[in-house]
């Protein structure tokens, strides 16, 4: 099994103090050395201050904070969790991704997902009743970006007739694309169009807010892989080409809180034996040594 962290600006209780550059690149190389095989930034632009005032999650812009990580790293990989690409231009977010591949020696993994924010979506001049079609629109325009072709494209929101992107990207025939969706669409999407499948452990208390299907635990996450494996079968896929990745089992991890090793350990081995191929973690971020510590306590608990 593969093991990701998000940067601890994820936890709504962030002070900038972690956001400095010393201590993101502290964070980037810590993760490396001791055994994470990805480091991760979500994307949020535009939240609305009710969603920031009741909890939400802190958001460093992901392209720069990922360029930045590169720079300083040699292996690790470097995931957005997630990129909305709806959200975006297609030819501008496409050459940002390629942009990155180059400069990170192709380590970009792309996690993406559609947004459930409503006034994210109006501040950023996108509409959430078609933000299913404007991800998918997004998509194909950016996979022939990636591929270096010239492309003539008629969009809701732009028109490109004989563009060429440069550079296509590093890696081919693109990133690794992974669909973060716990909805029947989403599932079918990743199997259909993605190299993996990104599944969140979330109660249904929660799932309004996301605009998600409840996946309130481990036992529920064993079935919904189990439809996973049957969307597979359906299209003539081999699960074993799809990477399945699952985030939300632990909430946010915080060595403060006395986690318990041997709990974690236990649950890997459960993860396992449903087919997950990565594990990601949340870590907190109110306290850049906290932070290191958690992150170095995890990979001690589960990676060496």
């Amino acid at each position: 099994m593969k093991f990701g962290v998000q940067h601890g600006i994820g936890d709504s209780r962030w002070t900038p103090a972690i956001l400095t550059p010393t201590e993101v690149k502290r964070f980037a190389q810590t993760a490396e050395r001791v055994g994470y095989d990805a480091i991760a930034f979500t994307d949020h632009p535009a939240p609305s201050n009710r969603w920031v005032d009741s909890g939400g999650e802190g958001v460093a812009d992901l392209f720069t904070s990922l360029a930045f990580c590169a720079a300083v790293t040699e292996r690790v990989r470097l995931m957005s969790f997630v990129l909305m690409p709806n959200y975006r231009n297609p030819f501008l977010m496409a050459h940002a991704v390629a942009t990155l591949d180059h400069l990170s020696a192709g380590r970009v993994t792309l996690g993406l997902g559609t947004g459930y924010l409503k006034s994210e979506y109006f501040a950023l001049g996108t509409d959430p009743a078609l933000k299913r079609a404007d991800f998918e629109e997004a998509l194909e325009v950016a996979r022939q970006v990636w591929a270096g072709q010239d492309v003539t494209y008629e969009g809701r929101q732009f028109s490109a007739r004989g563009v060429r992107s440069v550079p296509a990207s590093l890696q081919t025939p693109h990133p690794p694309l992974y669909l973060h969706g716990n909805t029947d669409w989403g599932l079918k999407y990743a199997v259909q169009h993605c190299q993996g499948w990104m599944g969140m452990v979330i109660g249904p208390e929660r799932t309004n807010t996301l605009k998600t299907k409840p996946i309130p635990d481990l036992e529920s996450m064993a079935r919904r892989i189990d439809d996973v494996r049957a969307e597979c079968d359906r299209v003539g896929r081999d699960i074993a080409t799809l990477e399945i990745v699952v985030n939300g089992n632990w909430g946010l991890m915080d060595i403060r809180k006395n986690p318990s090793a041997e709990q974690m350990r236990d649950e890997i081995g459960q993860l396992d034996a449903m087919g997950v191929t990565w594990q990601c973690f949340n870590i907190c971020g109110d306290d850049p040594d906290a932070s290191i510590d958690t992150l170095e306590w995890v990979a001690d608990a589960v990676i060496a």
